[in-house]
């Protein structure tokens, strides 16, 4: 492994804690206000979500800001984002179910799917054009 990769990890988990705690804080807000427990995960991970794609987008994967690099890697993020929240909201739902305490659940079941999501986003979703046509 490259120092290239080792600097990208280090960034791909600074935007990640920025999204969590976008997630965790509006997910704790909608609560509040009195959305049920699914209304408010998908809510929450959406304004994590924006978060994350625009700081991985720009900074971690260094893409380009032209529109037809946005469009290509947007619609990879979405089909992403919304196997991933199918995956948190079942996960977040279990957890609730046993008796655990929401917003530390919220925590734990986010804090475990950057591993998996950082897999995807770099060899799928971010993955450059040029190395695309290699392949």
């Amino acid at each position: 492994m490259n120092l290239q990769f080792f600097k990208q990890v280090f960034k791909y988990v600074a935007v990640g804690l920025v999204a969590l705690a976008v997630d965790v804080a509006s997910f704790t807000l909608i609560r509040y206000w009195g959305a049920d427990l699914i209304v408010a995960n998908t809510g929450a991970r959406f304004m994590g979500a924006v978060t994350a794609y625009s700081g991985n987008h720009l900074w971690t994967f260094s893409q380009s800001k032209q529109a037809t690099h946005w469009l290509r890697t947007s619609w990879r993020y979405v089909l992403v984002w919304v196997m991933a929240t199918m995956l948190s909201t079942f996960l977040l739902n279990t957890l609730v179910n046993f008796g655990l305490q929401e917003t530390l659940s919220k925590l734990g079941v986010e804090m475990m799917m950057p591993m998996l999501n950082f897999v995807v986003s770099r060899y799928w979703v971010f993955k450059r054009k040029d190395t695309e046509e290699e392949a």
